[in-house]
């Protein structure tokens, strides 16, 4: 071929921690610490043997360089394909919407151009022609080496097993690696290590990092749950920009106890954020998958992982907690899950990446500043967007996305509040950060609610805004009105006329928090009134037997007050069907909006 320039591929690496070299100068990167290496491989790992085959894997391992050639070759040595890999391509090639062979090669990526997957020949040699030849000095003519464009290549070694590397070779007058980025560090497991990306430069992990403009350092792990102690050793030798956590889905293939399964959790992103206190880390909830081919285990402890997941990752100020079902269409699974179980193939790769790009851009930046930013711009939506605003201005939930086009807050159980004037924007944000579990408040008109409830198949329900525009509200000492306790939750749930409104803990963080009042005769409850997460006024409840006694409006004087002595404005929403709700709040001197400005849909 008349390859001029020859240079050790070892010069090339990214991605890697490190690498040994046999004496004939081939070189087997690794992507773990050896401490790691040790502890994937202990007693205390839950399937040491499988870890250890899959841990010499060369997954978002590359070699990066510029280059003025016309061609450029490789010489590398990929290994068998190891058991624990075979298993789950053996289930692709059953599936009949799975991809079809080769499942994993070596790829590269010139100017951005994607060239085919490639496997070495009987010399150990794959050669690539880098000229587009679109670019040529005519149809079908290359450049002279050295005389075209320069190149940047990226050559990425295989995901589902090792191999070995050692000489880079071309026809160019000049041959230079490209300079270490900072990183983008993977945790995980096969749905991470590239199951089955076919192409490992379009793993979602390897799109992702190209998104952000990062090297990535893939440790996923075939098999692997939250193994504390496994991450020693690896916050020394990387510069991270950022962390992906993905785990939890081989909880659901063997007998497993939520409290270890809690314990090991919590333990682990301990130490991962104790590892790398200043990157900002996304924690994923369990990836979709089918019950098809590998139906959960009955005694696993599967259904409470995600539950878990969300409780330990909110004890980190820099974790940002990434629900995993929306990455994947629900009702396109059998397309994008290669082996119809677990793992994405390349359509379900693609869009896990573009959907968790959106993500990580919403998310990356510091949470503080994102909820500052996400009030001035709800306050310029004006009146419309107040439950938005008020949400924002008392800290409730957590600020999703914070964009001059839509702003979108996600409270607990799933409900997301949104608002903004790009529908666009709306529809990108709930497809890529969830549409609500069940319930999407829309602040705005009603054009906005209908978008949202054609994309994600629910209706749209008009709610009053009510606002309070007086001064101090009329209190009357003698009653009897204290605040309550987590002791009368039993009490709240069953006397409450709408508990299905009530997301799971809510009423206890909202007890717990002081946000309901209780009135109370001769040392008996008779009524009480409450707040919802987003701040509005609501829950009131007159018990039978004490109706009509003014009790009504005494609980909501009495909140009025409690709002005001806190800096906050009360404020509440109701159905317009509620005819008493609005003539008690209409007597009271609340304002009540028209109801084509808030909608929930459901």
């Amino acid at each position: 071929m008349g390859l001029e320039m020859s240079a050790g591929a070892s010069g090339f690496l990214h991605g890697a921690l490190g690498f040994t070299t046999d004496k004939d100068g081939w070189v087997r990167p690794s992507r773990f610490a050896p401490e790691q290496l040790r502890a994937v491989g202990s007693v205390r790992a839950w399937h040491p043997g499988l870890y250890r085959q899959l841990a010499v894997a060369t997954a978002g391992v590359c070699l990066e360089m510029e280059t003025d050639a016309t061609r450029l070759a490789l010489e590398v040595r990929v290994d068998p394909t190891p058991r624990g890999a075979a298993s789950v391509l053996a289930d692709v090639e059953r599936h009949p919407h799975g991809p079809r062979p080769p499942f994993d090669g070596v790829s590269a990526v010139v100017d951005g151009r994607r060239l085919p997957l490639a496997l070495p020949d009987e010399k150990n040699l794959i050669t690539w022609l880098l000229d587009d030849p679109a670019s040529g000095p005519e149809p079908g003519l290359q450049h002279l080496p050295g005389m075209g464009e320069p190149h940047h290549v990226r050559v990425w070694l295989p995901c589902l097993t090792s191999c070995a590397v050692r000489a880079v070779t071309c026809d160019g007058t000049y041959l230079e690696p490209v300079a270490a980025r900072r990183q983008l560090v993977v945790l995980g497991d096969s749905v991470a290590q590239g199951f089955v990306a076919r192409d490992p430069s379009c793993s979602w992990c390897a799109l992702l990092a190209e998104h952000l403009g990062l090297d990535l350092v893939n440790q996923g792990l075939g098999g692997q749950v939250f193994q504390p102690g496994s991450l020693v050793g690896l916050p020394e030798r990387v510069d991270a920009a950022g962390v992906v956590v993905e785990f939890g889905e081989n909880y659901r293939y063997e007998p497993c106890q939520a409290a270890r399964v809690e314990r090991d959790v919590r333990t682990y992103l301990y130490e991962l954020a104790e590892g790398f206190p200043d990157a900002p880390i996304w924690v994923l909830t369990c990836p979709p998958h089918t019950e098809d081919v590998y139906p959960t285990h009955p005694r696993s402890c599967a259904a409470e992982v995600d539950a878990i997941v969300r409780a330990a990752a909110g004890a980190h100020a820099q974790m940002r907690l990434v629900e995993a079902a929306p990455l994947l269409d629900a009702d396109r699974l059998p397309e994008l899950l290669a082996d119809g179980s677990d793992h994405p193939g390349p359509l379900g790769q693609e869009m896990m990446a573009e959907r968790l790009s959106f993500v990580v851009d919403a998310t990356r930046d510091d949470p503080a500043a994102r909820r500052e930013r996400a009030l001035q711009i709800a306050e310029g939506y004006g009146d419309d967007a107040l439950p938005l605003t008020e949400c924002l201005r008392r800290g409730a939930g957590q600020v999703l996305l914070a964009e001059k086009g839509a702003v979108v807050v996600g409270l607990s159980g799933g409900m997301r509040i949104v608002a903004g004037p790009s529908r666009r924007l709306v529809r990108r944000a709930l497809t890529c950060l969830g549409a609500a579990g069940g319930t999407t408040c829309v602040c705005g008109k009603r054009a906005l609610a209908r978008e949202v409830a054609r994309a994600f198949g629910g209706r749209e329900r008009a709610c009053h805004v009510v606002v309070w525009r007086g001064g101090e509200p009329p209190t009357d000492p003698s009653r009897d009105i204290r605040v309550l306790t987590p002791a009368y939750a039993g009490v709240v749930r069953e006397r409450y006329a709408h508990p299905e409104y009530l997301a799971p803990g809510e009423l206890e963080a909202a007890l717990e928090a002081g946000k309901f009042l209780g009135g109370f005769e001769a040392g008996r409850i008779v009524g009480f009134v409450g707040e919802h997460e987003e701040g509005s006024m609501g829950m009131l409840e007159v018990f039978e037997g004490h109706r009509r006694e003014g009790w009504g409006t005494a609980l909501a004087a009495a909140k009025v007050a409690a709002h005001l002595a806190a800096g906050e404005l009360p404020w509440a929403e109701v159905w317009p069907e509620n005819d008493a709700s609005l003539a008690l709040e209409r007597a009271m001197g609340f304002e009540v909006r028209p109801e084509d400005a808030l909608w929930f849909v459901s």
